[in-house]
């Protein structure tokens, strides 16, 4: 898996209260001051004035707010680049894959997921115990995917792509083409998947190493081939190929049970090489602290896929799944290594 793009470390000042402020009298000077509330006492009783606005409710009592719709996600997908060399001492020592070049448009295709907090909390109780475990034996040091650099919950993903580039003149192109294509399986509806192993995942391009959730459907009827995903694949590739991109997973020469096997989400990331050392800690975490078990990573783990996303640039477009495309949508917000582990 490689290194699509960035994020930058980012800070926001808290504003201090700018509010005027009167400076206070002096009673010995000006006399007594006159307040608008009587002193608090024992015997003091409330009485409303009929007319007036009621104070607001305590915050226990208060509503939670509703939740932000999923494209709001897509809007700060990406923050804001400040400048178009890399600077690997600000990202883990990481470097960018494809050299950023004015008029060329890295692009991804991927289902995001946003992990429920207690899935959420599963996975980092998860990363956290193995890396205890490694650092133990001196191993590695592992490189969470789940937090930000604030200790924020970012979204992982199920890439349906490699990092690609596009030109200026191909980028909206490509969208529309993908768009329809994607559109046009009526018979995929949304569906779910459940994590089905555990494993090391090693790549050549980005000199890293990781820690990944195979996933494979959750239906029982496809749950061995991975059908929903490899026609969602098979569909992105078509379109990708069009415009002389590299295919992803490749490497299978049309094996369909090995395409199937190798949809996954990753995790955590280190750049030492994955070892027989590394490979058993992982299984002694997985299995002997039981995240393996039913109420385990394997045992809870529940991914919807909805939709689609396609990230060009710094833009993400929400593809989604078993609805009719509406003609002349568009526009800003028209746009739509084993550990053999296995259930």
């Amino acid at each position: 898996m490689a290194l699509v793009d960035y994020s930058s470390d980012s800070s926001s000042d808290s504003e201090d209260d700018t509010s005027p402020t009167t400076k206070d009298n002096n009673p010995s000077e000006n006399g007594p001051v006159a307040t608008n509330h009587p002193p608090a006492s024992a015997s003091t009783i409330s009485v409303p004035v009929p007319g007036s606005v009621p104070d607001p409710p305590a915050a226990s009592t208060r509503l939670p707010l509703p939740p932000l719709p999923s494209s709001f996600h897509d809007l700060y997908a990406s923050t804001v680049r400040t400048a178009p060399t890399d600077d690997p001492a600000l990202h883990q020592g990481r470097t960018r894959q494809t050299p950023h070049i004015a008029g060329n448009w890295p692009t991804h295709i991927y289902i995001e997921w946003h992990p429920s907090s207690s899935t959420h909390q599963t996975l980092t109780s998860f990363v956290s115990a193995l890396q205890s475990r490694l650092s133990q034996k001196n191993i590695t040091t592992l490189h969470s995917f789940l937090t930000s650099d604030l200790n924020v919950p970012l979204p992982l993903h199920i890439s349906l792509s490699r990092p690609i580039v596009l030109t200026t003149p191909t980028k909206d192109s490509f969208l529309t083409h993908l768009r329809n294509s994607i559109s046009s399986l009526q018979r995929i509806k949304p569906f779910s998947l459940v994590v089905s192993g555990v494993e090391w995942h090693r790549t050549a391009e980005s000199g890293r190493s990781f820690l990944v959730l195979r996933v494979s459907s959750a239906s029982s009827s496809s749950s061995h081939e991975n059908e929903e995903l490899r026609t969602l694949l098979d569909r992105c590739n078509d379109v990708v190929a069009e415009y002389s991109q590299p295919r992803l997973y490749q490497w299978a020469d049309g094996d369909k049970g090995r395409v199937a096997r190798a949809f996954h989400v990753s995790v955590a990331w280190a750049f030492e090489e994955v070892t027989d050392e590394v490979r058993r800690a992982t299984e002694e975490v997985v299995v002997k602290d039981g995240f393996g078990d039913e109420g385990g990573i394997m045992g809870t783990t529940r991914i919807l896929v909805e939709g689609v996303k396609v990230k060009i640039g710094n833009v993400v477009t929400n593809i989604p799944l078993g609805k009719e495309r509406v003609k002349g949508q568009g526009g800003l917000f028209g746009s739509g290594l084993g550990l053999g582990l296995r259930e």
